[in-house]
Formats: structure tokens, sequence, C-alpha cells
């Protein structure tokens, strides 16, 4: 068609300076949407510091209280253990250690948690803090730490509890005002600021692994020495991890907490594995800066520090199940047993047969009892026997065998083996069982 026969047309060059006008109408569409896409990232990043605001501060205060010999008087008789000796299982050696203060029940294999104290893992018995030597400090890179753990029912330690263990940089050098030389990266007033790794913190509603290192180099704070949110942090909620069956992991149930550290050149990969009746969640902490700075603390060793403590606005951890309100933590008591560490790669040793005595065609006169090598052994049948060898502390002398624990006995070395108690613990749980059953 032409021009002639549509005289509403508009001629060329009107239609080249619409064009132009639209192409301007677009751009400045274009602009004007660039500009609402801007805004809405900044909504949505103000909403997510809101967020952050709402459950992903850190704690105000430190609510846990050490073990000293000023809190040991003041303890109640229920969260005062009789024996402060916990057994741990490295690479089927059963070793004997102190958290001094703790409740270690069922012969030294299970800590009970109760609020408000927090414990340090020591090679010997005392609330001596401020020398570094005293302090039992697991070189975990390498290695993998496994415990099961056990909150007790729906009406266990919830909203407002928080059941950990963790690593830190201690001690340091001062008392603070705990009088425990404690650190950690939250840099608390008149306390240490350092390192610090949680290896786990929780409750029946969730489970948080987090990073803590010490650069002095943070955007969100440029006064912070240390990450005090923490970098990476894995937090695992429903419907992974929370109360009830409807969970991959049932919290209110009984649990196995496993976390292996891998080391590759400068990288560090920690992998938290948490198992329940056949169902299994992985989590993987990669390496990045923080990581790498953390390993070098790692790998010179840490003090591990466990506790049960809780606050109204412990809403950071477990907001997501227990929202942004006020929370009243149930205080009931908390159960970790089954303490191992285990080499990455390397199969636990095989149980070592027990020596058999030569034929001999006649009786030759014993050695005398001061001729005799004594160890300290942990016996499952509470006599020397079939015995696990015990290392360091306990077997140093008799006085501090008797101090290691119920089935702890000084034996002549002959009649102690540096088995692992797991084939033991199976068949004493099937004797127990076999036992039950003929008693119905």
């Amino acid at each position: 068609s032409s021009l002639a026969q549509h005289p509403a047309t508009a001629p060329l060059g009107e239609f080249i300076r619409a064009d132009d006008e639209g192409e301007k109408d677009d751009a400045e569409e274009k602009e004007k949407g660039d500009e609402e896409d801007k805004n809405d990232k900044e909504d949505k990043g103000d909403q997510a510091k809101q967020e952050k605001a709402k459950f992903g501060h850190r704690p105000k205060s430190l609510n846990s209280v050490p073990v000293t010999n000023a809190t040991l008087e003041k303890m109640p008789k229920k969260s005062k253990g009789s024996s402060s000796a916990i057994k741990i299982d490295e690479d089927g050696k059963i070793n004997t250690y102190y958290l001094p203060g703790a409740t270690v029940v069922d012969n030294g294999k299970s800590v009970e948690y109760r609020p408000p104290y927090r414990f340090y893992l020591m090679k010997t018995d005392t609330t001596d803090y401020s020398k570094e030597e005293n302090f039992y400090k697991p070189i975990f890179p390498g290695k993998t730490f496994s415990v099961d753990m056990d909150f007790r029912g729906q009406n266990g330690p919830s909203c407002g509890c928080n059941i950990n263990f963790y690593l830190v940089d201690m001690p340091v050098g001062f008392p603070g005002k705990d009088h425990d030389y404690y650190c950690d990266a939250q840099c608390f007033p008149d306390m240490g600021c350092c390192h610090e790794f949680d290896m786990n913190e929780g409750n029946e509603n969730v489970q948080q692994i987090t990073d803590h290192a010490c650069t002095g180099h943070y955007s969100q704070d440029s006064t912070w020495k240390c990450n005090k949110w923490g970098d990476p942090e894995v937090k695992i909620t429903p419907p992974e991890f929370g109360k009830g069956s409807g969970n991959t992991i049932d919290g209110t149930k009984k649990f196995t907490f496993s976390q292996r550290f891998d080391v590759h050149g400068d990288d560090l990969t920690i992998t938290t594995t948490i198992s329940q009746d056949g169902k299994t969640l992985k989590k993987t902490m990669n390496s990045n800066g923080e990581m790498q700075n953390m390993l070098e603390k790692l790998q010179q060793g840490m003090a591990f520090v466990t506790g049960y403590w809780t606050a109204p606005d412990m809403n950071w951890m477990d907001g997501e199940s227990c929202g942004s309100g006020t929370e009243h933590c149930s205080e009931e008591p908390a159960y970790i047993s089954n303490w191992r560490i285990t080499s990455n790669g390397s199969p636990v040793p095989n149980p070592s047969p027990d020596p058999s005595p030569s034929p001999s065609p006649s009786p030759s006169p014993g050695p005398s009892p001061n001729d005799v090598e004594m160890t300290c052994g942990w016996c499952s049948s509470g006599s020397c026997g079939s015995c696990s060898e015990e290392i360091g502390w306990c077997s140093e002398s008799e006085d501090h065998c008797k101090q290691c624990g119920a089935k702890s006995k000084w034996c002549p070395k002959s009649q102690v083996t540096a088995k692992g108690t797991q084939k033991q613990e199976q068949q004493e749980k099937k004797a127990e069982l076999q036992a039950e059953k003929k008693e119905d």
C-alpha cells in the first residue's frame, strides 16, 4: 500500500523520529526496570539482614559456668559427678582422661549433662586451667571423632537449650572473670579472644557446626578480631533433623554423631555424619580462607570444651523451629556416650590374642610379687583376666588406677591386653539380653 491510500499515516521522517522516541522509551523502561531490580535486591538484602538480626546473631554473653574449686563446692549433688574419668576409644585402645566436675556414668563411657556447666578435657583430674600441659588436646586433622547422643524423648532439651562440644585455643595468659583462662571467638569482655571451632551445638530441633577463625579482616565489623558469625556454618534443621519421626533424624531419639577431618595440602574438609536406625545425613564443610586459617590451630591442638547452657534468646541457633520469641529451656539432662577417635584410613587394630602358657614338664616357682610387672586394666568382668590395658596417667601407679573407674583394676601385665572393648561390649550386651529373656 502507498501513503496516498493512507492519508492519516505519518510521513517517513516522522516514522524515524517515532522509532527514535520508541527506542528512548525502551531505554527509559529498561533503566527503570534495572532500578527496580536494584531496589528489589536491596530490599532482599535488607530482609536478609533483618533475618540475620532476627535469628542469626550470636550469643550476647557466655551463660555456661566453668568447674573450678570454687564452683565445685557450690554445685548441687545431681550436677556433681562421683567420678570425672571418661573413657575414650582411640584406635581401639581405651584411654582415660578427665572432665573435672562432670557426672560420668556407665563405668566411664557416658557423660550426663545438666546446665549451666562447661567442662574441659584434661590429662589428670585437675581444675588448674592455667597450664597448657594439663589439657588433653587431640590432634583432629586426619582423624574422625564419634559419639552417641541421647536427648531422651519429647520433653528433652529443646528450645533455649544448648548442648555442645567445641575447640578453643586456650589457656590465655590471664584468668578472666571466670578464673579459668578461657577464650573464644565471641571475645567477651574480661575473657580471652581466640580461634573457636564449634564441632557441635544444638538440641532436639537443630544441630549446628561453625568455624570461627581469627584473621582480623571481616567486612561485617572492622573491629572483629575473630569471625563472630562464623564461616562456614552448617545448620541441620527439619525436615532433616528435628523432633519427631517426620524428620530423617528424630532428635528425640538416640543418634550417632561423627565428624571427619581431612587435609589435602593447605585445604581442610570436615564431613559430619549423623545416623539413626539405618538413616544417614551427611554434611560437608569445604575449604576456604577461614578454614585454612583454622587448620593451623587444629594441627597444633586445641582445648576440648563441652557443656550445656541455656538462654531466652537462643533463636540464633534454633529460631527456625522455635521462632523469635523468648525461649525457656526444659533443663532436662542430655547424655553423650561411647567417645571414639579413629585415624582416617587406618583400620582399628585387631585384638591381640591372649597369651598362651608354654607347656612345662614341671611347675616352676612363680615370681615374687615384687618381680611381677603390674599395670592398670579396664576389666569388663570387674576382676583381672580379660582386661584392656589403660595407658597414660592411670597406669602410672595403683593409686591412680583406683581413680579411673569401677572396672579399672591393678593387675599383672600378663593378664592385660591392648584389646578394644567393642567385642566385649557386644558379648556383654548379648549376655544381658539372654539373662533378661530367661527372667521373662
